[in-house]
């Protein structure tokens, strides 16, 4: 099986917990590419099964949390290439994610109330909690 990791990173901790997410799929024997969003061509998630893509949180202190216009622009592009059931979103936050989830299917076009997991991290590390959703992700069958 082949996963996609894409993040767009202001600082570097979402490029961290890509990375972090990378290697924790890597060890459980996935094919996984890892690049950031800005560099990366939809053409090249032919053949993925699995796409996990990231962003830091925008946004005011409290409110108005979304993702960045670099990552809503590069995702309009990959929205309904993979099921939404194979793809995860992630994010870093300072102080909360807010919305985050929520704007981030609407930009792949992915239903509302559809279930689509995601990992929110304040410190570019995964959690074991983080790990068991990752490994829920890569056991859902075609």
């Amino acid at each position: 099986m082949k996963a996609t990791v894409l993040y767009y990173s202001h600082k570097g901790k979402t490029a961290f917990l890509a990375r972090e997410i990378a290697m924790y799929l890597w060890s459980k024997g996935l094919d996984v590419s890892l690049s950031s969003i800005s560099d990366f061509n939809a053409e090249k998630l032919s053949g993925s099964d699995f796409l996990i893509s990231g962003c830091w949180t925008c946004g005011w202190f409290i409110i108005g949390q979304h993702p960045h216009k670099q990552w809503r622009k590069s995702s309009k592009e990959l929205s309904e290439k993979i099921p939404h059931h194979r793809t995860l979103f992630f994010t870093t936050y300072r102080f909360r994610t807010g919305s985050m989830l929520y704007f981030m299917k609407k930009v792949m076009r992915i239903p509302t109330a559809a279930s689509v997991p995601f990992l929110k991290s304040k410190n570019g590390l995964l959690t074991p909690e983080d790990k068991r959703t990752l490994d829920r992700l890569i056991a859902v069958p075609a």
